[in-house]
């Protein structure tokens, strides 16, 4: 470690790719012990075994905090190798300071797992690999995600390093970065939820787990970025640069939902450390209380990173310099952490933290004050300060800010909607989710539109729905505005998720966007026909209706209430209706582009992805509801029992204790299943038993409409072991799960299409 830590400060300050390959050794040493299992070290005694496969030996590496950081530091190592070289119109001096500022990450990392000791001498024997983990899909899916946020981090230092030196170019050497980032996201989501959907309990493949969230926050950011390329009129650069920072920040907030531990206390992923007491009822307050656990340094730098980016965009807006020496904020607080341990901080000032985080902001800010300034703006950053001592949410103040300071660091604050709307969204938000009282989100609200207060009527603006012109400029507008509110939705959402998951909120305040989406692809494919865009958007309220009066028709769970006095039904109607219009309308504007320009042609079929990907969703987990007792059926041995109009019949209990590649015994039920009389197939849901814990092993019925998901309770397992002739299952109805993988891979191909066979992938 001292030497990969020497090696990591001497590429930072000198990038020589010669050298940058050393700063991986520590992650591949600590994989090759755990394949070896060589137990002398804590880690492989504590989470390795000799019994396990070499495969999941391997992904062992990953089951603890210092397992990941490595191959987050190895990523980084890799990528400052393939990128050595000037991306496209970069600069000598941005492109050195890039390099450095990749590295200068990787050091950081290394510094953390130092602190965590990964190589420190067993004491004792551990509970072994969490049984989650030992399968096929862990082994990939975690390296998928890190080799993903690795990107997203390498976006943010390309922003970076154009706020010091220049911004020429910059819109190419992002998308150059942005498309292979696009397509590792969606694949190691993708393959997440196909760990979820065939290992988990879910019956389904997403449940809005807080680290499912999380990775699907700089997923949606990547989708802005690409799309700001099409958005009408000339991207300002610094809009480049701040989303692309944007999206290095979530990577840094989605590895902080997956690290700190006890923090979203309802994930299941969290197989780290766990807070102990009765923690604070807020994101930061809870982040603070980790700061005396031995790993607290680590979740403070990811924190400390997060502020960092917001403070640089904030003091390139507000136009003056600030010292390059913050750049060295995170490095130094971990080598603090290791003089004084990673419990160092505990105590810190929890204000004196955020402080130094912004403190580029802060630097411009002071010395921006000889200048003056439009001071009654200032009310605007004022009145969220004076609503964080109301409601106390402390990050949620922070966001609050950021939108604030970009709405009066406009030039023009009248036309700077689009801040606006997101300060809007951003309350609104809160105040669906039950974070924060109605009134305190219509104050904040409130503040956000009263630039709009004092603007004069412009008689020369003209605004129709009847016009071509604008019709396709707000069409054009939906895959950065929509998206862009989609994701200030989810993520206020997942912060006021710590103690329990909304799958109801996400679901049903997400439906509107969804649709919104839909409805812009269809637009567009028929944009030469202005007056049928117009019908278009003037029938939207009749899809309302339709939910209204037709929604719980859809069968399955609709009837059930999602929200209020809303069912799932209704819910998936408001997003299957413009969904199924946009299916013809994204295969027309796929054919329409065929044999033209590679680029549109291949985006449609990404698009035409997300339009299948969305209808399976709805049909296969929004009007499923997974919470009931309608789903449990209690099967008698040797007797049909029936369901949906299936017929279950349990013939026998299958036990195996030898052969078995994980575990230490199997039970399995066998049961027919039948539709119409007539047998389909027979399966054996079961539970695989891992010391003192077990794994349900799902077993399913494939389909042309979808799967039947039959998943054995683990409380059975003890009474049929003592030869019950009773088991209790739980069995899930999932049509159209198909549209699911199928639009999944669909926008894989695709997104590799246009990636890959670019040796410019700026064209």
């Amino acid at each position: 470690m001292p030497f990969a830590v020497f090696v990591a400060a001497w590429v930072t300050f000198r990038p020589d790719p010669k050298l940058t390959w050393i700063l991986s050794l520590p992650f591949f040493m600590l994989a090759f012990m755990f394949t070896l299992n060589y137990d002398s070290i804590h880690l492989v005694a504590w989470y390795g075994g000799e019994e396990l496969p070499l495969k999941y030996r391997f992904a062992a590496t990953w089951a603890a905090r210092e397992g990941p950081i490595l191959l987050w530091v190895a990523w980084m190592a890799l990528l400052s190798i393939v990128w050595r070289n000037p991306l496209k119109s970069e600069s000598d001096e941005s492109h050195l300071l890039r390099l450095r500022l990749m590295n200068g990450f990787a050091l950081t990392l290394l510094l953390v797992a130092w602190i965590l000791q990964p190589f420190k001498s067993s004491v004792g024997r551990g509970p072994g690999l969490n049984e989650l983990l030992q399968t096929d899909l862990m082994v990939i899916h975690p390296p998928l995600i890190f080799l993903a946020y690795s990107l997203c981090i390498t976006l943010a230092c390309i922003a970076i390093s154009s706020f010091f030196t220049d911004y020429k170019g910059i819109k190419d050497r992002l998308i150059q970065v942005a498309r292979p980032a696009f397509f590792f996201s969606t694949l190691g989501i993708g393959l997440g939820g196909l760990w979820a959907y065939l290992i988990l309990d879910w019956g389904g493949y997403w449940a809005w787990d807080p680290v499912e969230t999380g990775s699907l926050l700089p997923w949606i950011c990547l989708v802005m970025l690409l799309h700001l390329r099409t958005r009408p009129g000339k991207t300002p650069d610094h809009i480049w640069a701040g989303v692309a920072m944007a999206c290095g920040a979530l990577a840094l907030f989605a590895t902080m939902v997956t690290r700190a531990g006890g923090v979203w206390a309802v994930s299941v992923h969290t197989f780290v450390v766990d807070s102990a007491g009765s923690p604070p009822g807020d994101v930061f307050g809870r982040i603070m209380v980790l700061l005396s656990d031995a790993s607290g340094i680590e979740v403070v730098v990811y924190f400390l990173g997060i502020l960092q980016l917001m403070g640089m965009f904030l003091a390139s807006r507000l136009g003056f310099e600030f010292s390059k020496y913050w750049l060295v904020l995170l490095p130094a607080v971990a080598v603090i952490g290791i003089i004084g341990g990673g419990d160092v901080l505990d105590g810190f000032p929890p204000t004196l933290l955020v402080i130094l985080g912004l403190g580029p902001f802060v630097e411009s800010g002071i010395k921006s004050l000889p200048e003056g300034h439009d001071w009654k703006w200032f009310a605007i950053p004022g009145i969220m300060v004076v609503l964080r001592f109301i409601h106390g949410m402390v990050l949620f103040e922070l966001l609050s800010l950021l939108f604030a300071f970009g709405l009066i660091f406009e030039k023009d604050r009248f036309k700077a909607w689009g801040w606006a709307s997101a300060g809007v969204m951003l309350f609104l938000s809160a105040s669906w989710s039950g974070m924060l009282e109605i009134t305190i989100c219509a104050v904040g609200m409130t503040a956000f539109v009263s630039p709009w207060f004092f603007a004069e009527d412009n008689e020369n603006s003209k605004f129709s729905f009847m016009e071509r012109s604008t019709q396709q400029r707000l069409v054009l507008w939906a895959p950065v505005v929509v998206v862009g509110l989609y994701l200030i939705l989810t993520l206020v959402i997942l912060i006021s998720s710590i103690d329990s998951i909304q799958f109801a909120a996400h679901e049903l305040y997400g439906a509107p966007f969804l649709a919104a989406l839909m409805l812009a692809f269809t637009a567009w494919s028929i944009r030469d026909r202005p007056k049928r865009v117009f019908y278009l958007m003037a029938s939207t309220p009749l899809i309302l209706v339709i939910a209204w009066f037709f929604g719980n028709s859809l069968g399955y769970d609709s009837t059930d209430v999602l929200g209020a006095s809303l069912s799932r039904g209704q819910i998936g109607i408001v997003v299957l209706i413009p969904a199924l219009l946009a299916l013809p309308a994204t295969i027309s504007l796929a054919k329409e582009n065929f044999g033209k320009r590679e680029i549109p042609f291949f985006a449609h079929l990404i698009h035409l992805g997300l339009v299948l990907l969305v209808i399976g969703h709805i049909m296969s987990t929004t009007i499923i509801d997974r919470g009931t007792f309608s789903h449990t059926v209690t099967l008698i041995k040797d007797e049909r029992v029936e369901w949906e109009g299936y017929e279950f019949e349990f013939t026998e209990v299958v036990t195996q204790t030898d052969d078995l590649e994980v575990g230490d015994g199997y039970l399995g039920a066998v049961i027919n299943v039948y539709d119409d009389g007539e047998l389909i197939e027979t399966v054996e849901p079961g539970v695989l038993r891992f010391d003192t814990r077990s794994r349900s092993e799902v077993d399913r019925v494939s389909m042309w409409h979808g799967d039947l998901v039959l998943i054995m309770d683990g409380t059975q397992a003890r009474s049929l072991m003592e030869g019950s002739d009773l088991v209790r299952i739980m069995v899930y109805d999932l049509p159209g799960i198909h549209l699911v993988w199928g639009g999944w891979s669909l926008m894989l191909l695709s997104s590799l299409a246009i990636w890959l066979p670019r040796r410019d992938p700026t064209d």
